[in-house]
């Protein structure tokens, strides 16, 4: 550290000298704001820096610290050599420290004339001076004339409404840390720099942080200062910010984000479920509390933390699961922070989960000539001293540059012995690696030079020569193989890079490796060959060149696919005629009995149906279910499909091993085209699987109402009953498919059927809350009082059920309010047992009996007593309900309300 001796020479010059970490005096330091004729340290003992203004305030503030007794002083202008780049970068660095440990700040206040005006200098505004106000034990406030105004201490009070920092904070009585990350963010969020990277590297002791200075990069400083902050600090609030610009992805790109954390406090709510969080080339890895909150992924992340004035709501902020996986997310609708009361919330609604979230840099801004801010030719590089301070990291920084092609940049930190050559990343992916993979081929070239491991393997078992070869970079592949790359390499599934190049579509490549003697019928993990993964992928070109070489095309996978097999299944219909054409088995059947042919079909791919029936395929072939490939065209719609394999002599009513018909599943599935087309093609209109449906009656249960008045149109039998008993109408009645019963019922569909638990669809209705199709129903004379096997009226569901508008309508309808079921139960009784307090209101107001007992003694309230309900026990007592009746357990009303609510009792 340089000081500067506050007595001048015998010849008027000052003396800086420098000093050891353990030989640092007692001094004085000085805080100002900048401005023209600033001295530097080369200047300082020139006569030409006696006519400068700065050379005044370094004479004054030797004056002070003299009178003061300090025989040394520390001035920023004068006491760091800014000709060099590493003494600036740890003068930056250690900047906190070093007014931390000062006697005392003076601080100068160029604008300010009393101590009135000391709280609207510029001085307030300025990023650099916010650690100059808070690390000082000790400030002293000097106007324009260097007179002193005042103490920091004197106005405490004064600075906290001026610039949000806690009182506790400014006198020291309380630490930094302390204060949540937002809100030591927050005052910063209006402070300025000259430079916009200073507005990070100011606030690098505020957060006891160090990290490598690079003018230049932007804003992308303040993304490196929070990934530094992360790497030493668990507190979330740091997601806290608000702000449209989200180009740093979960990281805010400034300080002003953060213009609205000055109350936000830890608050600790998750700290023993912990909410450590790490970074990657992905993003931000955490555990956090998600809560779902709309489509497409939208959901809010539960950070630990809140407002001091929020009371026990966290503060949220947006993000969307990008694949819907639960794994990578995105930050969406920054500009917007959300505060959540988790006790309006079930803990199952946000359970902590362990998700990474994109983080980004801030796209660099174009200078108005089209050149790139950040493009960096090699003279500039050579001659900028920048240099020093982008390499303080060399290894990190040759990855960056090898991995974006950065060539001169590589060359020039491979001449560096630190250079890191083997580092890797989180993903065990060193420099080469990542040059290989993104076609860096001179970055490759340089790395190989300077000695880069050929064999290195990442996590998933990757080589630059598998990532090469996965990406389709020929001359990288070369390149590797020419310096002695194993061509056999086989990654964590077992793939090989002829595998990769192959399911991939590079051909170029293909051939290159087989040139090179690569193994063509290396299975994976998977039991996939090169040839099976470019069928499956449609890469022809690739097949007849492995075909040409003697490549097995019977070859099978885990699944017993054959080449044939998958190219059918995605349709590539050219690469099916290559496979047939090269003697393929057509009937080749995987491990679920599906052939090419029932593949196709059911993927509706019919140009390879037709191809593989023109060559013999037989068009009734079955899988082990049962299945036909009619049976599966059917079912998913392909219209051209079904008919080509009629027209071929597919059975029109070939059923599965459940019965399911090509009818059927067309049917259920709504396809009325395709149903047309099987009725017309003598398909039986009432054909039935194993359970008894119909294609009427699975149309009906899904209220697909074309296709049921198509069937009915074809003479589709109503009063057919499945295995359970149910007709047509009662399916449609129970499904609440209103239309579809009217149309039933004018086809002379019978009203009373019941179905094997003694159900009619009257009864199905009322049960399901299906109030139009009750009405419909007894408009046409539905009998109201029907009764079930167990003795259940459509009054007693509905009652059960709570459906007010059915019970009312029933009523409506002379349905008898005391009627009972074969336990005894009424409407009453079967509303407070399922605790329909509504329901409850009604039947009384209707004139229900209020102590009628079931077979069991037991009443309405009793009933509501056992199972808790409150609010209906005391509707019932105030309604001078009899108490002292006993049901067959020897219990009275009164007893079992004392059970379950003895406040109410007594």
């Amino acid at each position: 550290m340089r000081l500067l001796n506050t007595q001048t020479s015998e010849t008027g010059d000052f003396t800086i000298q420098e000093f050891t970490d353990y030989e640092i005096p007692l001094y004085a330091i000085l805080s100002h704001t900048w401005s023209e004729g600033e001295v530097s340290f080369q200047e300082i003992n020139k006569a030409s820096a006696k006519q400068k203004s700065g050379y005044e305030k370094i004479t004054q503030c030797c004056l002070l610290a003299k009178s003061h007794g300090y025989e040394y002083a520390w001035i920023d202008t004068c006491c760091i050599d800014k000709t060099s780049s590493a003494e600036l970068s740890e003068a930056i660095n250690s900047m906190y420290l070093w007014y931390q440990n000062a006697e005392v700040c003076y601080t100068y206040l160029a604008d300010v004339q009393s101590k009135d005006d000391i709280l609207k200098s510029k001085w307030l505004t300025r990023g650099w001076t916010l650690q100059e106000l808070i690390a000082p034990s000790r400030v002293v406030f000097l106007n324009k004339k260097w007179e002193i105004l005042g103490d920091k201490a004197d106005l405490l009070d004064e600075i906290f409404k001026c610039t949000g920092i806690p009182v506790g904070i400014l006198s020291g009585e309380e630490d930094l840390e302390t204060s949540s990350v937002a809100q030591r963010m927050s005052w910063a969020a209006k402070r300025q720099t000259s430079r916009v990277e200073d507005r990070a590297y100011s606030l690098m002791g505020i957060f006891n942080v160090n990290m490598p200075l690079i003018y230049g990069e932007g804003e992308t400083a303040f993304i490196r200062l929070q990934e530094e902050i992360m790497r030493i600090s668990h507190d979330n609030s740091i997601f806290a910010w608000s702000s449209p610009d989200n180009r740093g992805g979960l990281l805010a790109t400034s300080p002003t984000a953060f213009t609205h954390c000055h109350d936000i406090i830890r608050s600790n709510a998750f700290s023993a479920l912990g909410s450590s969080f790490t970074m990657s080339n992905r993003g931000v890895h955490l555990e956090l509390p998600f809560i779902g909150m709309g489509g497409k992924g939208l959901g809010l992340a539960i950070l630990d933390c809140k407002e001091k004035s929020g009371g026990d709501r966290l503060i949220a902020i947006y993000l969307r699961d990008s694949f819907l996986t639960m794994r990578q997310f995105k930050r969406v609708q920054s500009e917007r922070i959300e505060q959540l009361d988790l006790k309006k919330f079930i803990p199952s609604q946000y359970p902590m989960r362990s998700i990474c979230v994109q983080a980004g840099r801030p796209t660099r801004a174009r200078k108005p000539n089209g050149v790139r801010l950040d493009s960096v030719f090699p003279e500039q590089i050579c001659l900028d001293d920048r240099i020093s301070r982008l390499v303080k990291n060399p290894a990190a920084a040759l990855s960056k540059a090898a991995k974006t092609g950065q060539e001169d940049l590589v060359w020039l930190l491979l001449t560096r012995s630190d250079a890191g050559i083997e580092m890797i990343d989180q993903h065990g992916r060193t420099p080469l690696s990542g040059a290989a993979e993104d076609g860096q081929e001179v970055s490759v070239k340089l790395l190989l030079d300077r000695g880069a491991i050929i064999e290195t393997k990442e996590n998933s078992g990757q080589t630059p020569l598998s990532q090469a070869a996965a990406n389709g970079h020929v001359h990288i592949v070369k390149l590797l193989l020419d310096r002695g790359a194993t061509i056999e390499t086989q990654n964590n599934h077992g793939q090989t890079p002829l595998l990769r190049a192959a399911e991939n579509g590079h051909n170029d490549t293909v051939k290159l490796l087989l040139d090179r003697g690569a193994i063509f019928e290396t299975h994976d993990n998977f039991g996939q060959t090169p040839l099976s993964r470019a069928a499956e992928n449609g890469y022809q070109d690739i097949i007849k060149l492995l075909l040409g070489i003697g490549a097995t095309f019977e070859t099978q996978n885990n699944s017993s696919q054959t080449p044939l097999s998958q190219a059918a299944a995605n349709g590539h219909r050219d690469i099916v005629k290559l496979l047939l054409d090269r003697g393929a088995t057509v009937e080749a059947q995987d491990k679920t009995g599906q052939t090419p042919l029932l593949q196709a079909a059911t993927n509706g791919h019919i140009h390879v149906v037709k191809l593989l029936l023109d060559r013999s395929a037989i068009v009734e072939t079955r899988d082990k279910s049962g299945q036909t490939p009619l049976l599966q065209a059917a079912a998913n719609g392909h219209v051209d499909t079904v008919n080509l394999l009629l027209d071929r002599g597919a059975t029109v009513e070939a059923q599965d091993k459940t019965g399911q018909a090509p009818l059927l599943q067309a049917a259920t599935n709504g396809h009325i085209h395709i149903v047309k087309l099987l009725l017309d093609r003598g398909g039986i209109v009432d054909i039935q699987d194993n359970f008894g449906e119909t294609p009427l009656s699975r149309a009906i249960e899904r209220g697909l109402k074309d296709v049921v008045n198509l069937l009915l149109n074809r003479g589709a039998t109503i009063e057919t009953r499945n295995t359970y008993g149910q007709t047509s109408l009662s399916q449609a009645a129970a499904s609440g498919h209103k239309d579809i019963v009217k149309l039933l019922l004018d086809r002379s569909s019978t009203v009373e059927m019941q179905n094997k638990y003694g159900q009619t669809p009257l009864s199905q209705a009322a049960a399901n809350g299906h109030k139009d199709v009750v009405k419909l129903l007894l408009d046409r004379s539905a009998i109201v009082e029907t009764r079930d096997q167990s003795g259940q009226t459509p009054l007693l569901q509905a009652a059960a059920n709570g459906h007010e508008d059915i019970v009312k309508l029933l009523l409506n309808r002379s349905a008898i309010i005391e009627t009972k079921d074969k336990s005894g139960q009424t409407p009453l009784s079967r509303a407070a047992e399922n605790g329909r307090e509504n329901i409850i209101k009604l039947l009384l107001d209707r004139g229900a009996t209020i102590d009628t007992q079931d077979k069991y003694g037991q009443t309405p309230l009793s009933y509501a007593a056992e199972k808790g309900f409150d609010d209906i026990v005391k509707l019932l007592l105030d309604k001078d309900f009899t108490v002292e009746t006993q049901d067959k357990y020897g219990q009275t009303p009164l007893s079992r309300v004392a059970e379950n609510v003895p406040c109410q009792a007594a």
